[in-house]
């Protein structure tokens, strides 16, 4: 069977005859890096989160994910591939010099040389109620899931369209319509807030649902996870994968098992329907909000609070916030202090969209190249002109069940996803949607230096044409050729800790990410001080605003 975009592609070629490249020009990118810290032989580090790295809970650029050990990089939205790329480079550059002496980064998605659950400490937040609640949050995540999956760390790739983007999105998907500049303006400052923020939400959801349709295409060219370290399996888990020694199985054909069984996933003991409708941007909140108020017997069991008193989850529902829901792609909205995050969306719409799919590339210093994050930005594009329709429940099991095959078979030859109208080979849809991007790089590329969007997109469909380019084959080879997925980890962590060590760094970046430090150190001081009463009365008070929200609705 043949997927044809022939819509998209006229949509295409009238964007490019309105002449209007503010529209592309205005997006913007973010990335969030998560890297664990590791000891001198590769061990997961014990040691608590640099104090020279400013404070977890307040500084907006280095974090912490679950784990003490698991910093997180982020970026600030950025005009542009190479700025992202840039202040992620920056922020690697600036934590390397500030380790423990031993430590490095170590730069791929498995963890290895995990020592039990206990090896992987939560993260502390300090004793501000802010801090408390970060916390317990992360202890009920180790609670219900164990703590070696919030080991695994991840690339998620953040974009935003401007705010007049979206009436002329309007004019694209009307057959016949023709882009005018002066009336799309005019529309455009004749509109409410709240008209707008409709209008941008319905689009940005219409996007999720395009990019979920195709969202097998992440892990097929940018998997990076097809081998895994034993010590990371549980007793009796792992026998689906090949050994290669004691102390590596892998895939044979696999790209990402982060993104497969046994990655991100609910405990299979403990069945619970966590499913969430994707037709439209109001039934997904009422289904997280749903999750989020709704008790869960074997949690409600575990309990709230431990034999000590001190909270260990949130609370006993489904979800403790939406947060916890795993999916990879989320509509995002800034919370602001003390917010649910699902209240955040409800309120404000969606700001922007979160691809969560991204593994950490060892071969890349960063965790992320170039070429891959113009490639990401294609997507985007794709999924922004792709013809929008609601994602039934059927559809969306079609979709997970097709990242759960690319993740464990992506790369084996002749093999078949689920396409809207029956089975389609891997390469023949992936050149397809390849094909439909061609005049959107060309565009993208038009009064560029060097044509990153066009050359970028050429390497992806060498990918499909030969699967041994694809950066899991790399790994599976790098793999057998070092000895073991661990020598081969290491060895490339320690490479790029040194590559980070001697580039020439942007001292205007240093002196604000410094500044940053001493800012998080301040706020960090303000909060505590500002957190009066008990935990306990914090905690309520925030959970409650759920349910002051739904009775008002």
């Amino acid at each position: 069977m043949f997927i044809v975009y022939s819509e998209l592609r006229q949509r295409v070629e009238k964007l490019v005859s309105s002449s209007l490249p503010a529209v592309f020009a205005e997006r913007q990118v973010g990335l969030e890096k998560e890297s664990l810290r590791v000891n001198r032989t590769g061990g997961i580090s014990q040691s608590d989160h640099p104090a020279a790295l400013g404070c977890a809970l307040t500084h907006p650029s280095i974090t912490t994910d679950f784990s003490e050990a698991l910093l997180e990089m982020v970026t600030p939205p950025c005009d542009s591939a190479e700025q992202a790329l840039h202040y992620l480079t920056s922020i690697h550059q600036f934590i390397v010099q500030r380790l423990p002496d031993g430590e490095h980064i170590w730069n791929t998605s498995m963890p290895c040389i995990l020592r039990g659950g206990q090896s992987v400490r939560i993260g502390q937040y300090g004793h501000s109620h802010s801090g408390q609640l970060k916390q317990a949050y992360r202890r009920g995540l180790g609670l219900r899931y164990g703590r070696h999956m919030q080991a695994i760390a991840g690339v998620h790739f953040n974009f935003s369209m401007p705010e007049s983007s979206w009436g002329l999105r309007q004019v694209l998907m009307s057959p016949g319509k023709d882009v005018d500049a002066n009336r799309l303006a005019q529309r455009y400052a004749a509109q409410t807030e709240s008209q707008r923020q409709v209008e941008r939400t319905d689009g940005y959801f219409q996007m999720l649902q395009n990019l979920l349709r195709i969202g097998w295409v992440v892990p097929y060219l940018f998997g990076a996870s097809p081998a895994i370290c034993t010590s990371f399996l549980a007793e009796g888990e792992g026998d689906e994968f090949d050994p290669w020694n004691q102390t590596t199985r892998y895939a044979p054909h696999g790209t990402s098992l982060r993104m497969g069984k046994i990655g991100y996933r609910y405990r299979e003991e403990d069945p619970i329907d966590l499913s969430v409708r994707h037709g439209d941007i109001n039934a997904y909140i009422d289904d997280i909000i749903a999750h989020v108020t709704t008790v869960h017997p074997p949690y409600e069991a575990m309990g709230v609070r431990d034999d000590k008193g001190e909270y260990q989850q949130l609370s006993a529902a489904r979800l403790q916030i939406e947060n916890e829901y795993y999916s990879t792609v989320r509509p995002k909205q800034i919370a602001q202090p003390g917010e649910l995050p699902i209240l955040a969306l409800k309120e404000r719409g969606i700001r922007y969209l979160e691809l969560r799919s991204v593994d950490v590339n060892l071969l890349e210093p960063a965790g992320v190249g170039l070429e891959q994050i113009a490639m990401l930005e294609l997507l985007m594009m794709f999924a922004w002109l792709a013809t929008p329709a609601p994602l039934s429940a059927a559809e969306m099991q079609r979709t997970t069940n097709n990242v759960n095959t690319i993740a464990h078979y992506g790369r084996k030859p002749g093999l078949n996803l689920a396409g809207p109208d029956g089975d389609i080979s891997v390469a023949r849809w992936g050149r397809e949607i390849l094909s439909a991007m061609e005049p959107i790089a060309t565009w993208l590329d038009s009064g560029r230096q060097t044509p990153l969007y066009s050359q970028a997109l050429a390497a992806q469909v060498a990918k499909f044409d030969d699967a041994s380019l694809t950066p899991s084959a790399l790994m599976v080879a790098g793999v057998k050729q070092t000895g073991s997925f661990f020598d081969h980890a290491l060895a490339l962590s320690r490479q790029h800790d040194q590559w980070f060590r001697a580039l020439p760094a942007d001292a205007s970046l240093m002196d604000e990410l410094e500044d940053k430090v001493r800012r998080s150190r301040l706020k960090q001081a303000e909060l505590e001080a500002s957190s009066h009463g008990p935990f306990g009365d914090y905690l309520q008070s925030y959970l409650d605003q759920i349910h002051a929200a739904t009775s008002e609705a």
